[in-house]
């Protein structure tokens, strides 16, 4: 190409050009990159947690989408054990995020698509479960309906009437709710001031409410409701001041120690198990609680409460595991293995179950369908997870009933004694390779409840039903009441005479003062049970009696004294007198 002075001029102009545009990006990019460090240290500087990030996979009655937390009606409520149905049970994220917070922060919510009414609660701790009842924690409960928020606060647990239990506060607020409805909580020093679309609703002294943790829960009040949580976070000015926990990854390091129960046993008698009752809320929520259950005493757990009735299929057409599997996950990420309790039962069935009419043989071919479903729906969910089962708990009449030898509940009157064989073949069905009991209080001494029970064994037996083991629960509810270990080693013996297992079930021992009765009580029974062949495992109904709650004669709560470890988590004499017996 000739070069002339125009061409040289364009080539320059082109050239000018780009080196003009050049300039100008990198100048965009570097106010770019200036917003973005900006955005990043403000980011840090506030200190701003995502709650909603993970960790909402084991919520009952929610589903995490792509939009946030969906959260449906659920319906739980704990059942009487006459039947009367009890207090609510509303969900709480146990088996996920939590909030730890020490110094000031702002805690931010935004609820959407409310139908009907929407309750958003957050706790100090979680709830106590115990058979009958629930103990409240302090909690503050937010709910939303219509054009009105109603803010409820519970103080605790302590000194509180078990039947009675309700907030010791509630206001209503006339409120203006739109698409993106923002709760707000900010701490500032000792105050909680709550929000509402931006408009201040109230302020309460922060330590009545809360101390460091939180914990959060999500619910539909009426069947019909649902709503949807699609933002979650906690900002502080203060760097490192809030976290969130995912209590999935708590971790403990379990001990093969010389002195840790389970390790022992498997010196003694490879194979043999030592359990324990556990429940979710203190195994995720109590340090202390987590170390002795899961950190090498027990090599397998029961499921205390969660699999029950009331708990996993509170609805007609609505199951939900997600309690359940939190706590099955928890024993398989510390290798242990779960006694499933319980599938059928007289107590704890929901209200739509109490209610199914067995007065023709419509009615009572449904209740066989009902108790069938849920058998192989629960067991056909866990194949693989739960290694056994209470198929059947506590058949054999009440000692304070009148005549009969096996209960008259729901189940009996639809199908009479062929109950307990249904329930074993479907339990079978749904998983092969599960262990299945018969599981019963008062066996450990003769009488006729022994004896009827050995005769209903032998029969079934006889008949192919498949069961294989029978479970002795074990409770010794009064200082002079005593199970005696030869007597129960007969028992045990005349079972394997006709190829069925045993084990120890629900051990607990009554005594005011932790005593050297109680400690060779349980020694006594684990020792006897360790020798036989037959006895498989042998289980303590519970772990700290700082969880065994009862009600006093004014309907408040009182401590048991049952347990191998006492409300202070102080070993009783039973744990050293276990330990020297195993060491034998």
């Amino acid at each position: 190409m000739e070069l002339t002075p125009s061409t040289c001029m364009r080539t320059y102009s082109r050239n000018k050009t780009i080196i003009t545009g050049s300039i100008l990006l990198l100048f965009l990019v570097g106010i770019w990159l200036m917003n973005k460090l900006t955005y990043s240290e403000s980011v840090a500087s506030n200190n701003t947690v995502n709650l909603l990030q993970s960790g909402w996979d084991y919520i009952p009655g929610a589903t995490p989408t792509p939009h946030g937390v969906r959260v449906s009606y659920l319906g739980r409520s704990i059942v009487e054990q006459n039947g009367a149905p009890g207090q609510n049970n509303p969900p709480v994220n146990l088996y996920g995020t939590r909030l730890s917070a020490t110094n000031d922060y702002t805690l931010s919510a935004v609820i959407q698509d409310i139908k009907g009414e929407a309750s958003f609660r957050l706790y100090a701790a979680p709830p106590i479960i115990q058979d009958e009842f629930r103990v409240e924690p302090k909690s503050i409960d937010f709910r939303i309906k219509d054009s009105s928020l109603t803010i409820s606060r519970w103080n605790g647990y302590r000194n509180e009437n078990l039947r009675r239990q309700k907030p010791i506060s509630s206001s209503t607020y006339a409120v203006t709710t739109q698409a993106d409805n923002i709760l707000t909580l900010q701490r500032s020093s000792n105050q909680l001031t709550i929000s509402f679309n931006n408009k201040k609703i109230q302020t309460l002294v922060y330590d009545d409410v809360f101390t460091k943790n939180i914990w959060f829960g999500v619910s539909a009040v009426n069947p019909t409701d649902s709503w949807t949580l699609t933002r979650l976070d906690a900002t502080s000015s203060q760097p490192n001041t809030v976290k969130v926990t995912d209590t999935q990854d708590i971790r403990i390091q379990r001990t093969n120690s010389d002195t840790a129960f389970q390790s022992m046993a498997t010196s003694k008698r490879p194979g043999f198990m030592v359990g324990a009752a556990t429940a979710l809320g203190p195994s995720v929520g109590d340090n202390n609680y987590h170390a002795l259950a899961y950190g090498g005493n027990f090599g397998m757990i029961t499921t205390e409460n969660a699999l029950k009735w009331q708990f996993i299929h509170p609805q007609p057409e609505l199951y939900d595991f997600k309690e359940a599997d939190a706590l099955v996950a928890l024993a398989k990420q510390n290798s242990m293995r779960v006694q499933g309790h319980t599938l059928v039962f007289a107590e704890g069935n929901p209200k739509w179950v109490q209610d199914l009419p067995t007065a023709t043989s419509t009615d009572r071919e449904k209740v066989k369908q009902v108790m069938i479903d849920h058998i192989t729906k629960t067991v056909s969910h866990f194949k693989g997870r739960v290694g056994a089962w209470d198929v059947v708990n506590e058949p054999m009449v009440n000692y304070d009933s009148e005549g009969g030898i096996l209960r008259s509940h729901k189940w009996y009157q639809a199908m009479g004694e062929d109950y307990i064989a249904t329930a074993f073949n479907a339990a079978r069905q749904a998983d092969p390779d599960a262990k299945l009991y018969i599981n019963d209080y008062g066996l450990e001494e003769d009488g006729d409840r022994w004896d009827n029970m050995l005769a209903l064994v032998t029969k079934l037996k006889k008949q192919g039903v498949p069961i294989d083991g029978i479970g002795f629960e074990g409770h010794v509810y009064e200082v002079d009441d005593e199970i005696d270990p030869w007597v129960l080693q007969s028992h045990i013996r005349a079972l394997a005479t006709i190829g069925i297992m045993s084990h120890i079930s629900e051990m607990d021992v009554h005594d005011d003062s932790g005593t050297a009765a109680q400690a060779k009580q349980y020694a006594d029974v684990l020792n006897m049970c360790i020798h036989e062949p037959s006895c498989m495992s042998w289980t303590t109904w519970g772990v700290s009696d700082k969880y065994n709650l009862s009600e006093s004669d004014t309907q408040t709560l009182a401590y048991g004294h049952d347990f191998l470890w006492d409300e202070r988590y102080a070993p009783t004499p039973a744990v050293t007198e276990i330990q020297r017996r195993l060491k034998e």
